[in-house]
């Protein structure tokens, strides 16, 4: 791996977590025996696994000036991403809502708080006064606003950044904005709700990976849960990555693991296939453990994991 840069502008949260027998049903109250808090946020998610593949990341984002803040941004720091460009909004933090299942299956309800505040002015202080080389990389979600993304992809090129979105929770991706040297990362579900039916499998999945790279970008990634990932450019071609067998606790921040990884561990110029091997073996290992950030591996374990399943 080389070393990187990477400026992840995306959401910050504190995620309320249950683990409960079954999902309730509309008017219907389930128990579980504890609620944890965990940081995450996909954005910080994101930031955390590609810091634990050894890149250098700094995160932009924004926060409440609160409990939940400060802890966010300690971790953060623990997790050695550099947080210069978190700012305190005079908004509550972020907040996830998330119910787990005993099969590790999730629902997340996201309160949005400060991270709506995120303004495209924000991104232009964090990332002008100290640009990072041609060859860095932008990551960005869709859990802080539309303008703000776009805002940033703009900056990014202008910078000679390659632009990794996943474009998450899902909305239309306009045309003409992305370039070849970017990358569209979306699930099965996600895939489908862009490109109006279903993904469930390698025949629909390439459609959709056809019909995403038509839009501009010159690699598309639909991750498809337990059947893998696959990845489709012009330059390499399809490369299909089966997913890893593992027992599944919590599927919470496996996404997000999956291309924080991808990101930190891919140059742009190479085949991308070993790159997105490792960041399946990251993802397994995440869904392996409970929690958001408190799951994602560090690169010694990744390869320690690949080396296990050679």
């Amino acid at each position: 791996m080389i070393e990187v840069d990477i400026t992840v502008v995306g959401s910050l949260n504190m995620d309320i977590v249950a683990v409960v027998d079954h999902m309730p049903g509309a008017g219907e109250t389930v128990k579980t025996a504890s609620a944890q808090l965990y940081s995450g946020g996909k954005g910080a998610n994101q930031a955390v696994a590609a810091a634990r593949q050894g890149a250098r990341v700094r995160m932009v984002g924004a926060v409440g000036g609160d409990a939940f803040g400060e802890s966010i941004c300690m971790q953060l720091v623990k997790s050695g991403v550099g947080i210069e460009g978190v700012f305190t909004k005079d908004a509550p933090s972020g907040v996830a809502l998330i119910t787990v299942e005993r099969d590790g299956q999730n629902r997340i309800v996201v309160c949005e708080g400060a991270n709506a505040l995120l303004a495209p002015d924000d991104v232009e202080r964090a990332c002008g006064a100290d640009p990072l080389p041609p060859g860095s990389a932008m990551l960005l979600q869709n859990e802080i606003p539309r303008a703000t993304v776009v805002h940033a992809i703009r900056l990014a090129h202008r910078r000679g950044w390659r632009v990794v979105w996943n474009v998450a929770p899902v909305e239309r991706i306009p045309a003409g904005l992305l370039t070849n040297r970017d990358i569209i990362a979306v699930n099965e579900k996600e895939a489908s709700m862009l490109v109006g039916f279903e993904v469930i499998d390698d025949q629909s999945a390439r459609k959709a990976a056809e019909q995403l790279l038509a839009i501009g970008p010159g690699l598309v990634i639909v991750t498809l849960g337990d059947l893998g990932s696959l990845a489709l450019s012009p330059d390499f071609g399809v490369i299909r990555i089966p997913a890893f067998s593992v027992p599944v606790v919590d599927t919470t921040a496996a996404g997000d693991t999956f291309i924080g990884v991808f990101a930190a561990d891919w140059d742009g110029v190479q085949s991308p296939e070993l790159s997105l091997r490792k960041a399946a073996a990251a993802a397994a290992l995440c869904v392996s453990r409970r929690g958001a950030q408190s799951s994602i591996p560090t690169r010694e374990e990744t390869e320690t994991f690949l080396r296990q399943h050679a």
